[in-house]
C-alpha cells in the first residue's frame, strides 16, 4: 500500500469519513452530470445505478476501485445507489443519524436482524453492527457544498461507538464537535455507515446533488441477498 492510500486507510479508520478533492477530473464531471440530466427534478431516486444505466456508465469504476482496494474492500460491490437533490422545491433538514439499515431481496427471520420495512418496493432491515462496520459510503459531490447549500454534518470518530440509542446519539450530538464535510464538485466523500451525521436546511438553496453510493464485499446469510445485486444478476 503507498503512503496515500494509507493516509486514507488509517484517517478513514479512526475519523470515520474522509474528503477526497478532485476525485473526479472536469471531463468526467461533466459526463455524470449529463447522466443525471434525467432526474435533475428529482430529489431522491433509489435504485438509481440500476434504474438508469447511463449513470452507471458515466462513473469511473477503475478509480472507484482503487479507492477501495486502498482501504482494503478490494472485492466489494455497490450494494446500494442513491442520487440524492437538496434545493429550492425539496429543501429538507436531517437530525443526527447513523446509517442503519440496509437493502435485501426478501424478508427472512434471522436472529439480529430487526426493524424490518418495505419502502419503494425494497426490504429494508436493521443488520448485526458487523454488517455496517465493514461497509463503505461514498458520496460524490455534482455541485459545491458549503454551509449555506446544507453540506453534511460528521462528528469525527463517533463510528467507534458501535450502535447508538435515540439518547445516545442526542447527547453525543449535543457534547461533541461536528465537522463540516465543505466539497466542491467532483469531490468525493468516503464515510462509514455508522458515523454520526446530518444536514441543515439550505439557506442559499441552490442546487446540491449528491451520488450516494453504499459498498460491501460481505455476502449476507441466506436466504438474504444484497437487493440491488440481485436485481443485476
Amino acid at each position: 500500500m503507498n503512503h496515500l492510500a494509507q493516509n486514507i486507510a488509517v484517517t478513514l479508520a479512526s475519523q470515520g469519513f474522509v474528503i477526497l478533492p478532485n476525485f473526479l477530473e472536469q471531463s468526467e464531471l461533466t459526463q455524470l452530470q449529463q447522466a443525471c440530466q434525467p432526474i435533475a427534478d428529482q430529489y431522491g431516486v433509489r435504485q438509481v445505478l440500476h434504474s438508469y444505466p447511463a449513470i452507471h456508465h458515466a462513473l469511473n469504476w477503475g478509480k472507484l476501485q482503487a479507492l477501495l482496494s486502498a482501504v482494503d474492500m478490494a472485492q466489494a460491490q455497490p450494494v446500494r445507489s442513491i442520487f440524492f437533490n437538496k434545493n429550492a422545491d425539496h429543501n429538507w433538514l436531517v437530525p443526527w443519524h447513523q446509517d442503519m439499515t440496509i437493502c435485501v431481496d426478501q424478508k427472512a427471520e434471522l436472529a439480529a436482524y430487526s426493524k424490518w420495512t418495505y419502502k419503494k418496493n425494497v426490504h429494508h432491515v436493521e443488520p448485526p453492527a458487523a454488517i455496517l462496520e465493514a461497509m463503505l459510503t461514498c458520496r460524490i459531490a455534482l455541485d459545491d457544498a458549503g454551509v449555506d447549500n446544507a453540506a453534511l454534518k460528521v462528528i469525527a470518530g463517533s463510528h467507534n461507538a458501535g450502535k447508538l440509542s435515540e439518547a445516545q446519539i442526542q447527547r453525543i450530538s449535543q457534547t461533541s464537535r461536528h465537522e463540516t464535510c465543505v466539497m466542491r464538485a467532483g469531490d468525493i466523500l468516503l464515510m462509514k455507515p455508522l458515523l454520526l451525521h446530518a444536514s441543515d436546511k439550505a439557506r442559499l438553496a441552490t442546487q446540491r446533488r449528491v451520488l450516494h453510493l453504499e459498498f460491501s464485499a460481505g455476502m449476507l446469510p441466506p436466504p438474504l441477498q444484497w437487493a440491488e445485486v440481485a436485481g443485476r444478476s
